[in-house]
């Protein structure tokens, strides 16, 4: 059943590239999201692990496959005149030559389908797959050629198949090349308009994302040196200094992959792809890889002074990302920075290494996909239908609009409040990591950083909502909203897929608490008419506090100084450096 979720998007995509007609387009993508999802709880519910074993032809082909990747990055480099693009692709190309000639050829599993892996095949299927189908009626108003239009979804059905192969890499040289794999996807579809700023955009997140292949390659061999083994199972059961050190490479990549400052330029940048690209990115598949990896990594740093250094500082990008949202008016990058944000503290809780800790951590994982790919999706619904990207410009919006902003606030609840995942997972967290404080004071920091850094979230949150349900005077246009099936079924299949694993998340809980499931539904159906049914305000407004003349209140967008940005980014940076040696000489 693995086979498939690998293969039935290869396919897909296949049929995609060879159909024009827009009837079979959404059939195989409807296809595509059936069956992916369908496999996926079969393989979830299925108690057992899945070793595969490569063949020695399939190994070469993996090898082959790779080197071509790493000349493709060199090309494109020197296309593109990018010395560090350059620079980097010749290190790669160096230090996988090196660790493949000194690989131990030990008959393990090369990839292993444990519980984590069925829990990622459910976000990356399901969400991934809602967000395929939703791009094929987004791209219907992009101008460009049918053919590019189907591109784009071929590109996203391709990445599906990548990530379902990642997510059961066992061994630490096939993780690098599916890495690198999502590297190249990531590239492709932020270029996709192919205009100066996604150019340049998209080389920036290939030359970012090169920093995790390089750390990959350094942390496996010293793996290879320091244990005999290019296998991550294997490696997370040894002990010792050069243990730490492995583990601390590999978590810098998850640092990449994450985005996490100062490493977040990338994934911001992707902004400029057309919206399903930043749904995909920043919700079902890439940035899922940071939070992954750590809890993959965990076994072999819990309870030590690097697992507890790193989650302190998974905490800090927390406080810092929220704060930074904080200052930005374009929808998108808000989203974009709460991402940067709850991915930091999935990591922060990763790090710590305890059974309920990395529980929480994979919760926060599910219910962010759902809610960050709805608040996406409907993102595009008003950028596309509406033209509009900034918040400031989005008075009376909801008025016009109030089937989309009521997916919006709904979206926003369900990253705010209970019985959501999200808000759960926060408190429990908060108890978890209160009880470790006695025997490991350093988390204090995670408990502040878990504190301060939701309530910035809100602060945040309702800050945009308040924004959104707002309207001027001067705004006299109200209409009632027919969202096309592409939109509204992508859409409303999130918001029934929270509720339903909201409930699912309190029955586990307790019993009785299956009845706070029925608030969020009856919110997703009876939000859009309370929106349509509000009084009108202006936002902005003469304000007197004993001025001689009365001055416009509006909106405040609180900017750091680009100092204070660029000592925040230097910090981090000499952090996650501080990491490295902390592994190495621990």
């Amino acid at each position: 059943m693995v086979q498939t979720l690998i293969f039935l998007p290869i396919l897909a995509a296949a049929f995609l590239a060879i159909t024009p007609y827009a009837r079979i387009i959404y059939l195989l993508c409807a296809i595509a999201l059936g069956v992916g999802s369908l496999v996926s709880i079969s393989l979830f519910v299925s108690p057992e692990n899945i070793p595969f074993y490569f063949s020695d032809g399939l190994k070469i082909l993996v090898v082959i496959a790779d080197v071509v990747l790493l000349f493709y990055f060199l090309y494109q480099g020197i296309a593109y005149k990018n010395r560090l693009i350059i620079f980097l692709s010749l290190l790669q190309l160096v230090l996988y030559g090196w660790a493949e000639s000194i690989a131990p050829s030990a008959g393990a599993a090369e990839m292993i389908v444990d519980d984590l892996s069925k829990m990622m095949f459910l976000i990356i299927n399901i969400v991934g797959g809602i967000i395929v189908f939703y791009s094929v009626r987004y791209m219907e108003e992009e101008s460009a050629s049918p053919f590019k239009k189907r591109l784009l979804t071929i590109g996203l059905m391709l990445f599906l198949s990548v990530m379902n192969a990642i997510v059961c890499a066992n061994s630490l040289l096939l993780f690098f090349f599916l890495f690198e794999m999502t590297t190249l996807a990531s590239y492709l579809l932020i270029a996709f308009r192919d205009d100066e700023i996604s150019r340049t955009n998209a080389l920036r997140a290939l030359w970012m994302n090169q920093i995790g292949g390089v750390v990959i390659l350094l942390g496996t061999l010293v793996s290879i040196y320091g244990f005999d083994t290019v296998m991550l199972d294997a490696l997370v059961q040894n002990s010792g200094g050069m243990l730490l050190l492995s583990v601390a490479l590999l978590s810098m990549a998850a640092l990449v992959k994450g985005a996490s400052i100062p490493f977040d330029g990338w994934l911001l940048g992707a902004m400029v792809a057309p919206t399903p690209v930043s749904a995909m990115l920043h919700s079902a598949t890439m940035v899922k890889i940071a939070p992954y990896l750590i809890l993959k990594l965990a076994p072999a740093w819990a309870e030590t002074t690097l697992g507890d250094t790193f989650s302190a500082i998974g905490a800090l990008v927390f406080i810092t990302a929220s704060y930074l949202a904080l200052s930005r008016s374009v929808f998108k990058e808000i989203l974009g920075y709460s991402t940067v944000a709850l991915l930091g503290l999935m990591m922060a809780l990763a790090a710590i290494g305890t059974t309920e800790s990395m529980a929480l951590a994979t919760v926060l994982m599910v219910f962010h996909a759902l809610s960050k790919a709805l608040l996406f999706l409907a993102a595009g619904v008003l950028e596309k239908r509406y033209h509009l990207k900034n918040v400031e410009d989005m008075a009376g919006i909801a008025h016009r609009a109030p089937e989309t902003i009521g997916y919006v606030m709904f979206g926003f609840i369900s990253l705010t409040l209970p019985p959501f995942g999200l808000f759960m997972g926060k408190m429990f967290a908060i108890e978890s990591v209160s009880s470790l404080l006695r025997e490991r004071p350093i988390l204090l920091i995670v408990l502040l950083g878990i504190i301060i850094g939701s309530a910035l979230l809100v602060l945040l949150y309702f800050k945009v909502s308040s924004a959104l349900i707002s309207n001027s005077s001067d705004v006299e246009e109200r209409e009632t909203e027919i969202l096309p099936l592409g939109f509204r079924f992508p859409m409303m299949a999130l918001s029934i897929l929270a509720v339903l694993t909201a409930a699912w998340f309190m029955l586990l809980q307790d019993d009785s608490a299956l009845m706070l499931f029925l608030l969020p539904l009856v919110v997703i159906l009876l939000l859009p008419r309370f929106i349509r049914k509000m009084d009108r305000y202006d936002r902005i407004q003469p304000y007197h506090c004993g001025e001689k003349e009365p001055f416009d209140a509006a909106l405040v967008y609180y900017e750091p100084s680009a100092r204070i940005k660029q000592i925040i980014y230097w910090s981090f940076g000499l952090l996650f450096v501080g990491v490295a040696f902390v592994g190495a000489f621990s």
